[in-house]
């Protein structure tokens, strides 16, 4: 039975879909370099130097950057009570993070993005049709298929004796072996 969806967490994963579509430039406002991880991958970045992401990871790294200039700050004037609160915090967000625009919604079926990257994966990890290899002109796409039996006659054409109870693998290495000593077929 499919798990019942609450509005309340409806609401949630839209609004966390909205925010993941913004994009926002992060600028470490700093002297120093900035270095914090978001979801386990660790991000730094240098003194005045900014990068290009998505808002959820920009406003955590932010937050954090805001607190390190305020702790840093106030360590300095007041020995007690808080460091930073959220309102300090929230303006100096402000002058790190800056609101770049928004993807699009994607509004595709769970076909159509099974398809679409169904096809992705195809131009990743396809080989292009009729692929010449430079050095030996063999083409990759439709390499040729060796038997066992295939092997042992092309040693014997070398002049050695096979012996059969080997693995092709071990028969091939040694064919390979003899041609890369420059024993050619008689």
């Amino acid at each position: 039975m499919p798990e019942e969806i609450t509005p309340e967490a409806f609401e949630m994963k839209r609004q966390a879909e909205e925010r993941e579509r913004k994009i926002v430039r992060f600028t470490n406002i700093d002297n120093e370099s900035f270095t914090h991880s978001y979801s386990g991958i660790s991000r730094t970045v240098a003194a005045g130097r900014s990068f290009v992401g998505r808002l959820p990871e920009c406003d955590h790294l932010a937050m954090h950057l805001a607190r390190k200039i305020l702790a840093r700050e106030k360590k300095t004037t007041t020995k007690e009570g808080n460091l930073w609160n959220n309102k300090e915090v929230d303006t100096m967000k402000e002058k790190i993070l800056s609101p770049l625009g928004e993807e699009g919604e994607e509004s595709k079926s769970l076909e159509q993005i099974r398809i679409k990257d169904s096809e992705e994966l195809e131009k990743r990890f396809q080989p292009k049709v009729n692929q010449i290899d430079e050095e030996g002109g063999s083409n990759k796409n439709n390499p040729v298929i060796v038997s066992k039996k295939d092997v042992i006659t092309d040693l014997e054409k070398r002049g050695v004796k096979a012996d059969i109870s080997k693995s092709k693998e071990e028969l091939l290495a040694q064919l390979l072996e003899l041609e890369a000593q420059g024993v050619e077929p008689r």
